[in-house]
């Protein structure tokens, strides 16, 4: 191997503990930055070359790896430069460049004390059996706690500790203990396999990277009950959602069962989340711990899962603690102040009356114009983009037997040209393919793509037309190429120019949670999602992901870093990207359409496990939203599905363009409904047909019906009558 000093990339590496970096983001062609204290900031304005991507990949990565990068599109591998230097990278594929993630993987010779967690974790580490779970969002320090543990084991027993890790996140050194650490994809194929053996390994302790499915949570909990210490991690937030999913994975006939062996396996929970300190430099742990007393242990066999927060809050003798008294230990500590605290207590109003020493028994600018009048030989698609964007169309429609068609203000407008041919429609479609896109059209028979303008428009005559993006749709209809072309703004409108609420606002400066767009093709759902990224992007240093079929609007680097994935370019599937979207340290997700169930899960997932995620659905309101979302799962699941929706939810924004009764463009509608308690309750009791009536007497939490916003606008002779009354369900007579 190459000395790895050559690479630059290996040089921004080895800066991170100088910077006290978590992690380092790099792109070929752009800065790169890290994450310093939780905050990105840029490390260098001089951009990555493919050249010293190329050099860093064959000095330091094993052979093979990116011949396996080109045909899965991500990577999530571990690599070393030295015995004490290893690091976890994740490359993607983002607007057809490659990108990465890269974390540095330290020594895990890290004390209880020097990471500020309870004493609690002494006595677990002192099991001599049993299952400890230490969940959280990503990047809430349960990989720390659980080297820590090994640590504490590893310099007072001796034991045979094997750690099955994907990728491997601390390096540990056998002291009294001795250490086997196998990583997945380097030392096992799998990680069911490596599970399946793991126990004929002789394991005194077994450290499961994350429990992640079925089989890893029967392999924990049946080695746990044959005495063996088990140590994993889960992406849950708190105890009660912990252990509702390890019996939530289970088939109901057999709930009952694992319910039993969990409560008879576990030895405790600890829930954890890292919070700015008061000083500013750095994070400090605040833990949710649930041990298990024979209280708890009968609770969880009986799935009184209800009944672990009051256990949790009545045992502080016992080193149980709740989420909000830890935050509160924390802020009279001195360590967090009370802004800290109270953004991220699970109950804001419990926590400050907890700090006073009370306690609680829980959202299209535009100018009309005329037809073209020209009248050419031969049409072509730069003619016919250039007409969509001088008349400031939304839409342009290609099919046989009809001119080419504008929509304008939503309503058709066919241009003055002849009616096209078969060859002429599959001409113009085929102008804009390449031989792949080509291909892949003939073979499917429909394709979606996206296009910029740049490369079409030149002279002066044209110059201000460069930077629109179209969102092109070919499809066959009765044997012949037809195409549907979305005109994309040239740049993101602000919340006022799109008449964005200020409750829609609001919902983007959360931190977590889950906010869904919804409304009917063509009703602006990806400008409204557009504009609240943009908005975030202005106001908050954060890392957002976008997944994308195809990108529309494209954001520059503002306060954020914006990695742009399109499905197909950039990543196999939204499935794919969404499988591996949680190792590349994100903390908005944006979800171009929510289409199946994979997406679904994992949006919702993503949304509990403390990431803001944005997604749309083609429903018309937040009621045929929460069934649709159901209605994906089986029956068997969907119980589940209504637990996890209600705790995510921040908000379902439904809207409707309208055309002005000024005839001066279209004006938006949004029907609002916010993830109140009394939501959750409704969504996790199945009385979605309460909804409407609920929004209806929320107006103070921002909440509007459909129907009231219709009226709104009539009222303020924004839209015509018929628009207001075709639009409304229960219209009111204002004549």
């Amino acid at each position: 191997m190459s000395d790895p000093t050559a690479s630059r990339l290996v040089q921004i590496l080895q800066k991170m503990d100088e910077k006290h970096a978590s992690d380092v983001f790099f792109a070929v062609g752009k800065p790169v930055s890290m994450r310093i204290y939780g905050k990105l900031e840029t490390y260098s304005e001089e951009p990555i070359t493919q050249e010293q991507f190329d050099t860093f990949v064959t000095t330091c990565l094993p052979a093979g790896v990116m011949e396996r990068f080109k045909v899965e599109r991500d990577l999530d591998i571990g690599f070393s430069l030295s015995e004490s230097e290893r690091y976890r990278l994740n490359l993607m594929h983002q607007k057809g460049s490659i990108a990465g993630v890269a974390r540095r993987v330290p020594l895990g010779e890290m004390s209880f004390a020097d990471l500020e967690l309870p004493v609690v974790f002494k006595s677990l580490a002192c099991s001599p059996r049993g299952l400890i779970l230490v969940t959280g969002a990503t990047g809430s320090g349960k990989s720390s706690s659980v080297a820590s543990i090994v640590h504490y084991i590893n310099t007072r027993f001796a034991k045979h500790i094997v750690t099955i890790e994907d990728p491997i996140e601390f390096i540990h050194r056998d002291r009294k203990s001795v250490i086997t650490q196998r990583e997945v994809g380097n030392d096992t194929q799998d990680f069911a396999g490596s599970l399946r053996q793991v126990v004929r390994q002789s394991p005194d302790v077994i450290v499961i990277g994350e429990l992640r499915d079925y089989e890893s949570i029967q392999t924990a909990i049946s080695a746990a009950m044959t005495g063996h210490l088990v140590i994993t991690t889960m992406h849950t937030v708190d105890v009660t959602q912990t252990l509702e999913r390890i019996i939530n994975y289970y088939p109901d006939h057999l709930r009952d069962q694992i319910a039993m062996d969990l409560s008879m396996a576990l030895a405790g929970v600890v829930s954890q989340r890292l919070i700015p300190l008061m000083s500013g430099e750095g994070l400090i742990p605040v833990c949710e711990v649930l041990l298990a007393t024979p209280l708890v242990r009968r609770h969880i066999s009986q799935r009184n899962f209800e009944l672990i927060e009051e256990v949790i809050k009545t045992s502080a003798a016992d080193g149980m603690i709740t989420f909000n008294r830890s935050l509160a230990e924390r802020y009279h500590a001195g360590k967090i102040s009370k802004e800290a605290g109270a953004a991220a207590a699970s109950n804001r109003d419990e926590f400050l009356l907890i700090v006073e020493g009370m306690e609680t028994g829980i959202d299209t600018l535009r100018t009309t114009g005329e037809t073209d009048t020209t009248h050419d030989l031969k049409v072509d698609m730069k003619r016919l983009l250039k007409a969509a964007i001088k008349h400031d169309a939304s839409d342009l429609i290609i099919t046989v037997g009809s001119a080419p068609t504008l929509r304008i203000d939503g309503s058709l407008r066919e241009l003055n040209m002849e009616n096209l041919t078969p060859p002429e429609s599959r001409r113009l479609l085929f102008s804009l393919l390449n031989p792949s896109q080509r291909s892949k059209f003939e073979a499917e028979k429909e394709i979606d793509f996206a296009l910029s303008v740049s490369n079409l428009v030149g002279g002066e005559k044209y110059e201000e037309l460069k930077g629109h993006r179209f969102r092109i749709n070919g499809f066959y209809q009765k044997g012949s190429v037809a195409i549907a072309v979305r005109v994309i703004a040239s740049k993101i409108p602000t919340p006022q120019e799109l008449g964005i609420p200020t409750a829609v606002l609001k919902l983007a400066e959360k931190h977590h949670g889950l906010i869904l767009i919804t409304g009917p093709t063509g009703h602006g759902k990806s400008t409204t999602l557009a504009c609240m990224i943009d908005e975030i992007n202005r106001n908050r240093s954060c890392h957002i992901i976008t997944v994308e079929d195809p990108i529309e609007f494209v954001h520059a680097k503002r306060k954020a870093i914006i990695e742009q994935r399109e499905v197909y370019a950039d990543t196999k599937s939204f499935a794919a990207a969404l499988k591996y979207v949680l190792r590349q340290d994100p903390d908005v997700i944006l979800i171009g359409e929510m289409r199946d169930q994979e997406t679904i899960s994992a949006a919702l997932t993503a949304a509990e496990t403390g990431h803001l995620v944005l997604a749309t659905l083609h429903t018309n309101d937040a009621v045929q939203t929460m069934d649709r979302i159901i209605d994906t799962f089986p029956p068997y699941q969907q119980g589940q599905i209504r637990a996890q929706l209600a705790a995510a939810l921040l908000g379902v924004v439904s809207q409707r363009l309208i055309p002005r009764v000024d005839k001066k463009g279209r004006i938006a509608a949004f029907e609002i409904l916010v993830g109140t308690t009394a939501v959750q309750a409704l969504i996790r009791d199945n009385r979605h047909h309460q909804i409407p009536a609920t929004i209806e007497t929320s107006a103070k939490d921002g909440m509007i019906t459909m129907d009231k916003a219709l009226k709104n606008l009539y009222s303020k002779n924004l839209i015509d009558r018929q628009s207001y009354v075709n639009l409304s369900k229960n219209p009111v007579d204002h004549a």
